[in-house]
């Protein structure tokens, strides 16, 4: 029959009861609702990576909030006020709760005068990499650039072979890029430039997380530029 020891069965009901609270500690579902109001715009919190900005109430003061809220498809130049579901988490070296949202509903999404293709311009957009949907390719030719100017609704850029203009219009996170007109210089590196120019037609939305600037199309397909 087997040899059973008292000691180490107490040792590892001890060692299941420690981790039962670790985890219950690290993962609990607060009780009841919350609301949330969220500002029309993100802010640099960390680096290059950008926070959205909540509070509790209209008098409060804006507080970075560096998590998603699941659910939630915010869009800048809007301001929120959410019905959210909290999920408190703790951070057990450093004892500080950090609370995690789930959207129930949106109460209200107010258009403001924000405009979020203001992040677009005062930047050299350097880019670093294509995807067309399978897979990244890098850009080792660092003098492809575009550069917008929102007092005019243009941009100008270069490509591996010739310089470039368009004229562009954006709301929230779409952007439109139309009327491109380039120079006629012939380049080893055309067929690429060709590539680059074809996503402009199609490019349909994008995104600007610290220095980095994504143009994407529907499918999935994208420019990736790093602000210089």
């Amino acid at each position: 029959m087997p040899n059973f020891n008292k000691t180490n069965v107490m040792k590892n009901r001890a060692v299941i009861s420690s981790l039962l609270l670790v985890f219950i500690t690290n993962f609990c579902l607060a009780k009841g609702t919350k609301t949330l109001i969220v500002a029309d715009r993100k802010i640099a919190c960390a680096g290059t990576f950008e926070c959205l900005q909540v509070k509790d109430k209209a008098s409060a003061q804006w507080r970075n909030y560096s998590d998603t809220i699941a659910g939630f498809d915010y869009e800048e130049g809007y301001e929120y006020k959410i019905s959210v579901q909290p999920l408190q988490t703790s951070n057990t070296l450093s004892g500080v709760y950090e609370e995690k949202y789930k959207l129930l509903k949106v109460i209200s999404k107010r258009k403001t005068g924000y405009n979020p293709t203001g992040k677009l311009a005062g930047t050299h957009w350097v880019l670093r990499a294509m995807n067309d949907g399978n897979r990244t390719l890098g850009i080792p030719d660092t003098s492809i650039f575009i550069a917008f100017d929102l007092k005019t609704g243009t941009a100008r850029g270069r490509g591996p072979c010739n310089s470039f203009s368009l004229s562009f219009s954006g709301k929230g996170s779409k952007i439109a890029l139309t009327n491109l007109s380039a120079t006629k210089m012939l380049c080893k590196a055309e067929p690429v430039e060709r590539v680059i120019f074809n996503f402009f037609k199609s490019i349909t939305t994008y995104q600007v997380e610290g220095r980095t600037l994504t143009l994407s199309e529907p499918d999935g397909s994208y420019l990736q530029f790093e602000g210089r």
